[in-house]
């Protein structure tokens, strides 16, 4: 790595430490001095950066009291400049990169093929009858909504969003879809409106409310609505076009279902209005988090199913790699948790340079 990029790195990290002094009003402000007092004098001598200034900006880091999210953070631009330097082997690498997390979509592989999988419905033990109860409720409204949409002369959108919403429910493989499906359907019925009779609009509304009460008795649900936070609107567009090039990409891909290039269609469709709220980035966001989270582990790992699959994960690394561009790879930085992600392209962008891209098995390559 340049050294231009490793200054990029540390001054990075100064003003997000200096984002967290100003932020601090306890006695741990001085630690956070200490720190960012650090990383300025590296910032005058990164020529000559070696890992023991990041192993002891890592110790100064570990005895801080800060924010999980906030030590993530820091903790990524540090494994950046590892790998800047080239002292961050593959077990590190695997060990820093998460797991899938509840999102929109999650991703397996079916023998040596990607695939799109389910998310088994979670509550807490006690609230496991009601959670139950209320999602039936909402299955079976759903039904009686989906007969009045049938004989009315609605527009076929609205139509179509309930019918969708009616499949997810119906199919208990993934509460966020749920919860998403749901969303849409309260955005298309708020557009329509003027075109519905008043017992029909009360009769929809009441359903969404209901769907997302459901949705809200159940873990993952309730984790993702937590989690969404907003970014500006030119970093969700950046994701979004960096998204339509994988989709475009991963359809020529035997190796990979096509199922998974319609679930990225479908998470970009959600934030191509522009007033596409937090949920939906999150569900663009956390969707390309997990694709990125099997596909490193899965080429990483010293252990996979088969050789086979390891060659399909490491072409996918190559396809995201061509279709992350540079404004998208911000607009992760801007997501809280996401921050990994930069760290995993920094590596395996390091770790191919002057080699050619892994590509499918011949047999799996595109006519």
């Amino acid at each position: 790595m340049k050294p231009d990029k490793l200054h990029n790195l540390l001054q990075e990290m100064d003003t997000r430490v200096a984002r967290m002094q100003r932020a601090r009003k306890d006695h741990f402000t001085a630690n956070l001095s200490g720190l960012r007092t650090e990383v300025q004098r590296l910032l005058s001598k990164v020529d000559t950066l070696r890992s023991s200034d990041i192993a002891a900006l890592e110790l100064m880091l570990s005895v801080i009291p800060i924010h999980d999210m906030d030590r993530s953070s820091l903790s990524n631009l540090l494994l950046g400049m590892k790998i800047g330097l080239n002292r961050l082997g593959p077990e590190e690498m695997l060990e820093a990169v998460p797991g899938q997390k509840p999102a929109a979509f999650q991703f397996g592989f079916e023998g040596e093929r990607v695939v799109v999988v389910d998310q088994p419905l979670r509550t807490r033990e006690r609230d496991r009858d009601i959670a139950a109860a209320a999602l039936e409720a909402a299955t079976e409204k759903g039904v009686y909504v989906g007969e009045q949409l049938a004989q009315s002369n609605c527009s076929p959108r609205l139509r179509e969003a309930f019918k969708s919403l009616q499949d997810k429910l119906e199919a208990r493989a993934n509460i966020i879809q749920v919860g998403m499906y749901n969303q849409t359907c309260g955005l298309v019925l708020r557009g329509d409106v003027e075109e519905l009779s008043p017992t029909l609009f009360e009769l929809l509304r009441s359903h969404v409310e209901l769907v997302f009460a459901a949705a809200s008795q159940f873990d993952d649900w309730r984790i993702f609505r937590e989690n969404a936070s907003d970014i500006d609107r030119e970093s969700v567009v950046e994701l979004s076009q960096s998204t339509l090039a994988l989709v475009r990409s991963l359809k020529a891909q035997r190796d990979t279902d096509p199922a998974v290039a319609a679930a990225l269609d479908t998470v970009v469709g959600w934030t191509q209005d522009k007033a596409a709220d937090k949920r939906d980035v999150l569900a663009l966001t956390g969707t390309l988090q997990n694709l990125w989270s099997l596909a490193a582990k899965s080429a990483l790992a010293k252990e996979v199913a088969s050789e086979g699959r390891k060659l399909v994960a490491k072409a996918i690394i190559a396809t995201l790699l061509a279709a992350t561009t540079a404004g998208a790879l911000a607009a992760f930085g801007k997501v809280p948790g996401a921050e990994w992600i930069e760290t995993t392209v920094a590596y395996f962008k390091f770790a191919t340079e002057g080699t050619p891209p892994a590509s499918p098995s011949p047999k799996s390559a595109p006519p």
